[in-house]
């Protein structure tokens, strides 16, 4: 069977080559601070299995709502106004199984073939393959050292937006970096995103 054309613009899975390797290294006998993969090296908190268990045992096993269970996001959207600052109501909030597909939807939804999409680098190298994979162009922005962490290198990345500039996808905190973006820095964000 014939792949279809796109699939050779499918790339940046190195990742899980990178887990293998790491994962021998560490079997070797070898410290290993696991940057790679965004797979969490934390047991699940006891109350987490215990409300999974129950809604098991209620039988509550089937579909959720497309978007996720209205109560989840409603608790999300007040978390995120009370630790940012935002006025969200749970209709802004779609809970998702994971990453890659919420960015690849996103995308679909929003780039056309030969857009620019800015993304942070270093950062999940999943953003540069769903934009090439779907037509888009990936332009890089970076972050920089600054008050003991990295933040946001805001120079660089207005310099990097063009008149076929689409989207600007930000991470916050950001991998690998945990560059927090400041609220000044939010504000600057949102400058940029009315000019542009």
């Amino acid at each position: 069977m014939k792949l279809a054309d796109r699939v050779n613009n499918l790339g940046t899975e190195t990742a899980f080559v990178v887990a293998s390797q790491a994962a021998a290294y560490a079997a070797a006998g070898n410290r290993v601070f696991p940057f790679h993969l965004g797979d969490l090296n934390l047991p699940t908190p006891p109350n987490i299995i215990e409300a999974a268990y129950r809604a098991m045992k209620d039988g509550r096993t089937g579909y959720t709502p497309n978007g996720g269970l209205p109560q989840l996001r409603e608790l999300l959207a007040e978390d995120f106004n009370r630790t940012r600052g935002t006025s969200f109501v749970s209709d802004n909030v779609a809970v998702q199984p994971g990453g890659k597909p919420v960015i690849s939807k996103f995308l679909l939804t929003l780039m056309n073939p030969g857009d620019e999409v800015l993304y942070p680098n270093p950062g999940f190298p999943i953003y540069e393959s769903q934009i090439e994979f779907h037509g888009g162009i990936a332009v890089p922005y970076g972050t920089i050292p600054g008050d003991g962490n990295f933040t946001f290198d805001l120079e660089g990345l207005e310099s990097a937006i063009t008149d076929r500039t689409k989207i600007l996808i930000i991470n916050d905190l950001h991998n690998p970096t945990s560059a927090e973006c400041r609220p000044e820095d939010r504000r600057k964000l949102a400058e940029l995103a009315v000019k542009y």
